[in-house]
């Protein structure tokens, strides 16, 4: 049985989307969305999140094209877990989101012209 484990967030690119080719000629698309956080509301504070994205295929053309650093964009997809260990042996771990849907939000007509 799989677990579910599903993701919307919106939020904004902390940089230009990173697209490059795999082996057998998929391309993959990377960024990182900036989540901000309100809690305390009294106390005024806030946090963010940096959260990684990964689109593949049309997807990840298409967001390589038309994202930039700034852009704000509403992610569904799914989270996936990277373990791995490096040259000295040290375990690390990341989460990340594998995106099925990514919105592009549309600028105000006064911005776009």
């Amino acid at each position: 049985m799989q677990n579910l484990a599903l993701v919307v967030m919106d939020g904004n690119l902390t940089a230009d989307p990173e697209s490059r080719k795999t082996k057998s000629e998929k391309t993959v698309t990377v960024f990182t969305v900036a989540l901000n956080h309100e809690w305390g509301a009294k106390e005024g504070k806030n946090a963010v999140s940096f959260i990684p994205v990964e689109c593949w295929d049309k997807l990840g053309d298409n967001c390589g094209r038309f994202l930039k650093k700034g852009s704000r964009v509403t992610v569904q997809g799914q989270l996936r877990q990277d373990r791995w260990k490096d040259d000295s042996g040290q375990n690390h771990s990341r989460v990340k989101v594998i995106a099925r849907d990514v919105r592009f939000d549309q600028r105000p007509a006064a911005e776009a012209a």
